[in-house]
């Protein structure tokens, strides 16, 4: 989630220090670029920029990569991701999604197989219960990414129900939450 105590830390930095790290690309056409790394860092910039006016941050400096290919840059992107940061399901489902409908991977599982290669089999099946968070309630959350692991199970658990999907979709969007404590309180509830 992008509304937490770290992205405030990051902005403030950024504000203060500018961009000392660049993100990391891949180009994916002619002036077209796909992140590997850097994804809140660019939003961090993006809201300094709306808010200040400021030029500094409206733009982003950036390490060009060349990976093999398609597959090896969202692997690689991956990676980083975990490595650096403690990613959550509903954000690597988040990536699985985004690498299929972009076309990079045919399928969710090969998708799952490649991203997240090194994960237990455990691990790969709850990133595919919350692919399927995403993909029914990513329009509606507010802040998907703090949705914890035994939350997510069970919400997925009672999508399965007929006629849930719609229901649990139109509970979230009558009533958007302002903070992620109150979306999963509602969640919780549901």
């Amino acid at each position: 989630d992008t509304d937490t105590e770290e992205m405030s830390a990051l902005m403030e930095s950024l504000h203060a220090h500018g961009q000392r790290t660049p993100i990391e690309v891949t180009e994916l056409g002619p002036g077209r670029y796909g992140l590997i790394s850097g994804w809140r860092r660019i939003t961090a910039l993006a809201r300094l920029h709306q808010a200040t006016g400021e030029a500094r941050f409206g733009s982003v400096l950036a390490l060009l990569r060349h990976p093999e290919t398609a597959q090896d840059a969202y692997v690689a992107m991956v990676e980083e991701n975990e490595i650096r940061l403690a990613l959550s399901y509903y954000e690597r489902a988040r990536i699985v999604a985004q690498a299929v409908r972009q076309g990079v991977f045919p399928s969710d599982r090969e998708a799952l197989q490649s991203l997240f290669a090194t994960a237990s089999r455990a691990k790969r099946s709850k990133i595919g219960s919350f692919l399927t968070i995403h993909r029914t309630l990513g329009d509606v959350l507010r802040f998907p990414a703090a949705l914890p692991e035994r939350l997510g199970l069970a919400l997925m658990h009672a999508l399965e129900k007929p006629g849930a999907p719609g229901l649990i979709a139109r509970a979230l969007a009558d009533r958007p939450a302002d903070t992620a404590e109150a979306e999963l309180a509602h969640l919780a509830s549901l």
